[in-house]
């Protein structure tokens, strides 16, 4: 009867053991990354056998920085197999037994260390003890028996040689000993620093899946992550002003997730993964007559508030909606290659990715590393520009028309011109013209000067009122080898008073803008050409006042 009790309960465990679910533990391998403005998205794949039932796959060892388990997201490329849930958990344990061996050599060095200290800690105390012992017995003789001064010389040398070497070997044992305690703290930081980096906490996610029947297949698992992004920027070179400017567009891609992203496809999106996605929806503005506070009244009377909380309890306010929001890596290939050439530009309708084909490597150091996106040769017109009363330098500009198929997004800019560096400037894109100006810096071969003429400078005084008349002119020279055109401005005066008149005199034929006062020249010079430019304003206004900022 007890062998039969015994065979049944065998029997009943062997069955719970059965009808529980099978869990196996596997690392997967980072194969893909979708890097946003602000965050990543992670694809990691795993290869698995399933028998027939239900399985718990427990992905392990993945980074701590996921955003939130609802953007996670497992697929199995076998379709017979059925994802039933998916739970996220840290793991503040994983500490791995089987230490890297460069740990493990470092450990053993610290043992050393620790051993060679504690043998001389032991010998200078050793040394110690003898010298405590020769001192305690420096008496020569008996009490009755006198000693002669040869012997009395001889034990003083010999107690001095002695308690000297003892005194330079306990000095040479410390040096070694504080030497040991440098080399070891040093080494021990080493050794910390790696082990922290060992027994990161990590992230596990277990995905229980269903199959009807034992298969291999591939499990794909995505997630967000908050630390990591991209920022774009240009190089723009351009080799004169009769060749089309080459604009090199480049993203600076950084992460900290805590693993590195070794050998891996990255694609680079506009999108943010952490912004809402419900549209704002207006409430009904109210409002209302709100009655000032009025010291005389009272709450009897029913007009106006006796106190500031009555106020605020009674006066309208708006409700706002609460789904309202508010608001580097080096190649893994030869250095002559460039992703530019291997990227594919997906526009969706709300942002767009740029898929680079060669793969690439981004430590997790927080550092920016350069990913090459897009190179594109940009027609433009070349135009040079000028504000002689600000700057009496000249600039180039390139005018793009047509920009907005190219995907730029505003950024910095690097500016090389005939095969120098020119300077940083920034491509703004928000804005609705249909071209883009981009400044390729200063060019000192085209001179403007801007003098004032003394001569016809004056003051008059009329009556009550006084007139002032300013005349300055402004010459352009091209000392370049090839005809330019350029775009000179300057400005007068506007009045914000009555009394005041502000009448332009002179403008050489410019396009005059009244409400802004602003005067501008488009003008075409030849090579070696010279022009003159003159303006001459007038400022009237009465005698006894003095005009500001004149």
């Amino acid at each position: 009867m007890k062998k039969l009790c015994i065979f049944f309960l065998l029997i009943a465990n062997a069955t719970i053991l059965l009808s529980k679910e099978i869990e196996k533990p596997i690392k997967s391998t980072i194969k893909a990354v979708t890097v946003f403005l602000n965050g990543a998205q992670i694809t990691n794949e795993a290869s698995v056998s399933l028998n027939s039932g239900t399985t718990n796959i427990v992905f392990t060892d993945l980074t701590q920085y996921i955003s939130s388990d609802n953007n996670i997201q497992v697929k199995a490329e076998n379709g017979e197999v059925t994802i039933l849930s998916v739970v996220r958990k840290l793991n503040y344990l994983n500490n791995d037994k089987n230490l890297p061996k460069e740990i493990q050599v470092m450990q053993d060095s610290l043992d050393a260390m620790t051993d060679r200290k504690t043998l001389f800690n032991s010998m200078v105390n050793i040394y110690e003890e003898e010298e405590e012992m020769l001192k305690a017995n420096e008496s020569i003789g008996g009490s009755n028996t006198g000693v002669s001064v040869v012997e009395l010389e001889k034990a003083a040398n010999l107690l001095r040689n002695r308690l000297m070497e003892l005194l330079n070997k306990k000095i040479d044992l410390n040096k070694k000993i504080k030497k040991i305690d440098e080399q070891f703290s040093s080494l021990q930081q080493q050794v910390s620093e790696l082990s922290t980096q060992q027994n990161k906490v990590s992230s596990e996610i277990t995905v229980s899946v269903a199959s009807k029947s034992a298969i291999n297949t591939k499990l794909i698992l995505s997630y967000v992550v908050n630390n990591a992004g991209w920022e774009p920027y240009y190089d723009i070179r351009a080799i004169d002003s009769n060749k089309p400017i080459k604009l090199e567009y480049k993203a600076h891609v950084w992460q900290n997730t805590g693993y590195d992203w070794d050998n891996i496809k990255i694609a680079l999106s506009t999108g943010n993964p952490f912004q809402t996605a419900t549209q704002p929806k207006l409430n009904t503005w109210w409002i209302n007559i709100v009655m000032p506070y009025d010291y005389k009244s009272s709450s009897a009377s029913g007009y106006g508030y006796t106190n500031q909380a009555q106020y605020r309890s009674q006066a309208p306010s708006i409700t706002l909606d609460n789904d309202a929001s508010l608001a580097g890596g080096y190649l893994t290939k030869e250095e002559s290659e460039t992703s530019a050439s291997y990227t594919t530009v997906v526009e969706n309708q709300t942002n767009t990715s740029f898929d680079i084909s060669i793969p690439y490597s981004i430590p997790t150091d927080n550092k920016k590393y350069s990913v090459a996106i897009q190179d594109y040769n940009v027609p433009a017109t070349y135009q040079y520009f000028s504000v002689p009363k600000m700057d009496k330098d000249a600039f180039l500009l390139a005018r793009i028309t047509g920009w907005e198929d190219y995907n730029l997004m505003s950024a910095n800019a690097n500016i090389y011109y005939e095969g120098m560096y020119i300077g940083n400037s920034y491509i703004n894109t928000r804005n609705t013209s249909d071209t883009l100006d981009i400044s390729l810096g200063r060019d000192k071969n085209v001179l403007v000067t801007r003098v004032k003429l003394k001569d016809l400078c004056e003051k008059k005084i009329i009556g009550s009122t006084k007139k002032e008349t300013f005349t300055f002119e402004i010459t352009v020279r091209n000392n370049k080898k090839q005809n330019i055109e350029m775009m000179l401005e300057d400005q007068i005066p506007i009045s914000q008073n009555e009394d005041v008149e502000v009448e332009l005199l002179e403008s050489t034929s410019a396009n005059y803008d009244e409400e802004e006062g602003k005067l501008s020249w488009p003008l075409k010079l030849t090579a070696g050409e010279t022009k003159k430019i003159r303006l001459s304003y007038s400022v009237k206004y009465p005698k006894d006042k003095v005009i500001g900022n004149l």
